[in-house]
């Protein structure tokens, strides 16, 4: 027998969603919106563990914040010992329905006949923690196609359309993004299922960081608030994503939807947030790199040439050396034995100096002496070839140029040609993506430099290679469907 390449098992065409998850998404993507969370009368109020009950507080939600309102002002809290005011406090309480709240990160303090306090991080709870969680998400596009997510109603026949317009995406927690409204004016909300309890704020924010750079786009909560499975508001939490003025512009690191010939079947962005976010939970020590790359290529989308540029081409270098450094590996050495090259050049330290201009003995030395350091133009380079991706002559050129926007603040000096200047942008924006898809284990597609006749980017692959496994693990779909009528 002929041996043969075994063969991955087979994939489910469509997963269901469990059945209370199911009924939310229906209840969202036909326009219901749960209730706001209500902070009763106040009966108990500590601030930084001092009673403040008998002041007569209030607390309410509002927007992005919890404000908690104290009375007698200044006074209250000099009688207390508290002035300077102690911006690093936090305050809890309860109220007469028995709802507790807790709050941190004041993000404002305004004094009167009495005294405000504005806090950007919060909990309020009726009762248990719940482990379904909405939010609504500004910054929405309408998705046509592309998701990996059906919610549907079918007809007495079976048939339904199975258009895969929203999202599902798993991390940290598992999160369902679901659009609801017109075209013209769509509206997004997130569901996650933290599994139990109130969501950690800080992986809720790098999963939601990365949520924005798989689609391309910054976006934004205010407010999550707790659900009971039928869809009672019992609870409230910090949202998360910081910009305040949303970019509008989408730049997706992979294609979604449709691209210049076809619609796309596989939800890449789906597969690309899950291997990214399994790398940020499995190596903490890695996050910080991420977290840059994420919110700079975020920040990078303004059709400002040469601060898009400029913007990616040091971020590109930046990633480069951090996951460099997280290896436990330097650039491609120029020298074989460092020390040995150290003892040379101080042994031959007279012959250098007496080689540099006047004044510039030291400089010269120092040059030298360092050579084998990490440096700008060979950082990348060094970065690909340990992760196995290929620098095309074009490429390498590009990376060149990193010196001239870094130095000059202008990616063009000579003169600026529209399209070309979108091309090279795209460019750097493609190999930054590559290396950072690499280094997740993300084999599926990405977005190239060229531009097809739809004005769509064109996928490079003849410098790129989709796994085949990817392929089937993006072409997953996770659908939600009852039965018209019901």
């Amino acid at each position: 027998m002929t041996p043969t390449e075994p063969t991955a098992p087979e994939l489910p065409a469509s997963i269901p969603v469990r059945s209370d998850i199911r009924d939310l998404l229906f209840n969202i993507a036909e326009g219901w919106t749960p209730s706001p969370m209500v902070v009763g009368p106040v009966e108990h109020l500590r601030f930084n563990d001092i009673d403040f009950s008998e002041v007569a507080p209030q607390v309410h939600l509002e927007g992005d914040r919890l404000v908690a309102t104290l009375g007698q002002g200044r006074h209250s809290f000099r009688t207390r010992e508290l002035l300077p005011f102690p911006f690093g406090g936090a305050l809890e309480g309860t109220c007469s329905s028995k709802t507790t709240f807790h709050g941190s990160s004041i993000l404002h303090v305004s004094w009167g006949a009495d005294l405000t306090i504005e806090l950007g991080s919060w909990v309020v709870l009726d009762g248990d923690a719940p482990s379904l969680w909405i939010g609504r998400v500004e910054g929405a596009k309408n998705l046509t196609f592309g998701g990996n997510l059906i919610v549907e109603r079918t007809r007495a026949d079976g048939l339904h359309l199975g258009r895969a317009g929203h999202l599902r995406l798993s991390g940290t927690y598992v999160y369902y993004l679901v659009q609801s409204g017109e075209r013209s004016k769509p509206v997004w909300h997130l569901l996650l299922d933290t599994g139990a309890g109130v969501p950690d704020e800080e992986a809720l924010g790098r999963d939601f960081l990365l949520l924005q750079f798989v689609l391309g786009r910054q976006l934004r909560i205010a407010e999550l608030l707790g659900v009971t499975g039928g869809g009672r508001t019992v609870g409230s939490t910090t949202g998360s994503g910081t910009r305040t003025n949303l970019q509008r512009r989408s730049v997706p690191p992979v294609p979604f939807g449709q691209n210049n010939d076809a619609w796309i079947d596989e939800c890449w962005a789906a597969l690309l947030f899950e291997r990214a976010s399994a790398i940020l939970t499995a190596r903490p020590e890695t996050r910080t790199a991420y977290m840059m790359a994420f919110d700079s290529y975020l920040d990078s989308m303004t059709l400002h040439v040469d601060a898009d540029y400029l913007r990616l081409q040091i971020t590109l270098e930046a990633f480069a050396y951090w996951i460099l450094q997280l290896a436990s590996q330097e650039e491609r050495a120029v020298v074989k034995d460092k020390a040995a090259w150290k003892q040379w050049v101080k042994d031959h330290s007279a012959e250098i100096r007496a080689l540099a201009s006047p004044g510039f003995e030291d400089s010269l030395f120092n040059r030298v002496i360092a050579v084998y350091r990490p440096s700008s133009g060979r950082v990348v380079p060094s970065a690909f070839l340990d992760f196995d991706l290929t620098l095309t002559p074009e490429m390498a050129d590009e990376l060149k140029n990193r010196d001239v926007v870094v130095h000059q603040g202008l990616m063009a000096p000579d003169g600026y040609e529209g399209e070309r200047e979108l091309r090279r942008i795209a460019m750097v924006r493609t190999l930054l993506v590559a290396l950072m898809a690499r280094t997740v284990d993300y084999g599926g597609a990405i977005n190239g430099w060229e531009i097809g006749a739809l004005g769509r980017p064109v996928e490079p692959v003849d410098w790129w290679t989709i796994r085949t496994d990817d392929r089937r693990l993006a072409s997953q779909t996770f659908i939600a469907e009852k039965p018209l009528g019901e």
